[in-house]
């Protein structure tokens, strides 16, 4: 692993602020890995808050719904931060009240199913970024001894989960609760970083009262290093489990949730809440003022700019979804937020600056930076000759695309760019 100056200050210590009265929204079908959502409202149809707009595509799919009150003008193609373009149902919001969503009574007789099909009718995905189904994840094939609850945070702008778990701890452990209750895990290790003192003093709190019926829970506090939070790492540094290749942590056991995932899952469980909101870091140092939002699901950074909610000081070089290691760069402002975003950065050219590709010096810093043990380089040479049917031979698909090889490339190659082109030539994309 790699150290990355940390550039999370402001929006580090700054409480949440609210933006849920969008005017208009953009919501992708595809909002998770696996098959995109198939729409079952159409044009011109009035929707309320929380209804259903589009139903799971498939097993490894997730449903969607109307994140607020209004009308769907249009379903039709529209922007993707990830594929750029895809199917979206356009929505105008009304100015009607939010809907309130009351308290679930008798949860504690709520059954292990019963409670999987709260969470799949949610819509609730990995809210890490990763956006696996979560009622999926959590129907897993064998035994999960080890639940780690992922609170790393590792990309260097981004405080969206810190400040969820300094403001909503409590929610947190009891969405924690609930997944115990349908995984019947034998631990639970809270994972967070030590740059997190004030969120670690409060799980720490939670941990110590014993209020919560969780099995035996400890907090693990980690060095500040990048990619802490990647899923496989995690389980080492905690556990010291190493997962094999091409395999998964259910096969040595463990199970990962991020803490936003959890919070999901509390909402969904307590109030009957789908997954239509969330909170996002937007920073960079093209912005005014960097702060923590919380959203609804197909809100667009073009209408927080309109709404002067963000005020940028001059027009930045990059637009990142994500973070600046595995965020994607778009190229305008009317993308919207989904599930899986967790920041959006308004960087200028000192802040990224292009940087020419030159020849490889074969130092092998790649090599050292790459946290899965792989040989970056290899990849690059075998997509620049083409060899896209041999990438499976040095076990491309290992690769998490995390960014340190490139990070730490003084020749300046996009190595990860080579890397997601062999990936979508050898999968037929």
């Amino acid at each position: 692993m790699i150290k990355i100056k940390e550039h999370k200050f402001p929006q580090h210590n700054l409480e949440t602020e609210e933006y849920l009265a969008p005017k208009k929204l953009i919501i992708p079908l595809c909002q998770n890995i696996g098959k995109a959502s198939q729409p079952v409202a159409g044009k011109g149809d009035e929707v309320k808050e929380g209804v259903v707009i589009a139903e799971p595509g498939g097993f490894v799919s997730s449903r969607l719904h109307a994140p607020c009150s209004g009308k769907i003008t249009i379903v039709d193609k529209g922007p993707h931060p990830v594929r750029k373009r895809d199917d979206c149902v356009y929505l105008t919001a009304n100015q009607s009240e939010p809907r309130k969503y009351e308290p679930r009574e008798n949860i504690s007789a709520l059954s292990k199913e019963q409670l999987l099909d709260i969470v799949k009718n949610a819509g609730i995905v990995g809210m890490g970024g990763a956006c696996f189904p979560t009622h999926v994840k959590l129907n897993p094939p064998r035994k999960i001894d080890t639940l780690l609850i992922n609170g790393c945070e590792c990309e260097p702008y981004l405080s969206c989960d810190n400040r969820l778990m300094i403001e909503k701890a409590k929610d947190i452990f009891r969405g924690v609760e609930l997944i115990c209750r349908m995984i019947e895990p034998e631990q639970v290790i809270f994972c967070v970083e030590e740059n997190k003192p004030e969120a670690i003093k409060k799980f720490n709190r939670y941990i110590s009262t014993r209020k919560f019926d969780l099995p035996s829970a400890r907090l693990a506090v980690l060095r500040s290093f990048y990619p802490q939070g990647g899923e496989k790492q995690l389980i080492y540094q905690a556990l010291h489990r190493k997962v094999p290749c091409g395999k998964i942590p259910f096969e040595v056991g463990c199970m990962v949730q991020n803490v936003a995932t959890c919070f999901a899952v509390y909402e969904a469980v307590y109030f009957s809440k789908p997954l239509i909101e969330r909170t996002v870091t937007f920073a960079g140092d093209c912005l005014k003022n960097p702060k923590n939002l919380r959203l609804k699901i197909g809100t667009t950074v073009k209408e927080l700019i309109e709404e002067k909610i963000l005020e940028l000081a001059r027009e930045p070089k990059k637009v990142i979804f994500g973070g600046p290691m595995m965020g994607i760069t778009v190229d305008s402002l009317e993308y919207p937020i989904m599930k899986g975003s967790s920041g959006v950065l308004f960087l200028s050219e000192k802040a990224a600056p292009e940087i020419k590709e030159d020849q490889c010096i074969r130092c092998g810093r790649c090599v050292d930076a790459c946290p899965m043990n792989l040989l970056p380089l290899e990849y690059v040479k075998r997509v620049k000759e083409e060899r896209f049917s041999s990438l499976d031979e040095v076990f491309i698909k290992d690769c998490i695309e995390c960014g340190s090889c490139s990070f730490s490339c003084p020749a300046g190659i996009p190595i990860v760019h080579y890397i997601k082109r062999g990936k979508a030539y050898a999968s037929g994309c």
